[in-house]
């Protein structure tokens, strides 16, 4: 049953397959990343530390705009309450989404920087056998928090199932569902996950910034390779760092502000909001051997 029969403008048709292509291109890179390193498990039934959460954040992230795009698209066409169940997906995919791409940044920030603080050296030496553990715990947190999400709707939906509730009713519980349950749950995932993110990658660029200087101070020329590495390093790690920040800004916004998915701002800001994150994937796959060893 449609929900509401508008045929969209111009405009909103445009930003509506714009947005479905860029989601279909980061399915594609992040399916990629996990046929290859999925492979790789299956034969040897091992990832090194990194590989696992590049495998992690490619699930992750694969679901994630796969939500994206059931639950915008059928809010456009379909009923109205049981986009809830759909929205709540989104909101599980969204959340692992953040904290596998936290656990990333952690994760190469104690590899790469060599700081002699004794807690970062413990850590050095430890984060590889502490990432799977890393990985299930948020997975298990996440699950945890969402199931009572779950069960809170069914009960508000699915229980009273005697008397007759009007469009509005329903849009009002829908509504304070999300104002009162939603919103604080992602907010606070999101701020948390999102503060380790932006520390572990500023540590890291900075670290690499005063290597790079060092070896300038030294002698080494910009044509040398080895400094040909850092600085594409360094430009990436910007890069991402302004794509990300962005994309966390934009979905605060998002989350506290909604428009109307029959509005061509919707459209425009959803193509915004996951334009970094739909990149992302072909910078995994460049910036790591395996992968771009596989692609070739």
């Amino acid at each position: 049953m449609l929900n509401r029969e508008i045929m969209p403008s111009p405009l909103t048709l445009f930003f509506m397959m714009f947005f479905l292509l860029e989601s279909m291109a980061a399915i594609l890179g992040n399916g990629f990343i996990i046929i290859v390193l999925g492979k790789e498990w299956v034969r040897f039934w091992i990832l090194p530390p990194g590989d696992m959460i590049l495998a992690s954040l490619g699930i992750s992230r694969f679901f994630l705009h796969w939500a994206t795009i059931i639950s915008n698209f059928f809010e456009y066409f379909a009923t109205i309450y049981r986009n809830m169940y759909l929205e709540i997906f989104w909101i599980f995919t969204n959340s692992t989404t953040f904290w596998f791409t936290t656990w990333l940044a952690v994760f190469y920030c104690v590899k790469i920087s060599s700081f002699t603080h004794p807690i970062f050296l413990w850590l050095k030496w430890r984060i590889s056998r502490f990432v799977p553990w890393l990985l299930l715990l948020s997975l298990l947190i996440t699950t945890l928090i969402y199931i009572s999400s779950f069960v809170k709707i069914y009960l508000v939906f699915q229980l009273p199932v005697t008397g007759n509730y009007s469009e509005k009713i329903i849009l009002d519980m829908k509504r304070e569902l999300r104002w009162h349950l939603f919103m604080p749950l992602q907010l606070f995932i999101l701020l948390n996950t999102f503060f380790f993110f932006l520390v572990s990658t500023i540590v890291l660029i900075s670290f690499l910034c005063q290597h790079l200087a060092n070896m300038q101070h030294y002698g080494a020329s910009r044509q040398d390779p080895s400094m040909q590495v850092y600085v594409t390093t360094l430009k990436s790690l910007f890069f991402f760092l302004i794509l990300y920040t962005s994309h966390v800004l934009l979905l605060i916004i998002s989350i506290t502000t909604p428009f109307s998915v029959y509005s061509s701002q919707f459209w425009i800001r959803e193509v915004v909001i996951y334009a970094g994150i739909s990149i992302h994937p072909a910078f995994l796959i460049l910036n790591s051997s395996k992968l771009r060893r596989t692609l070739k």
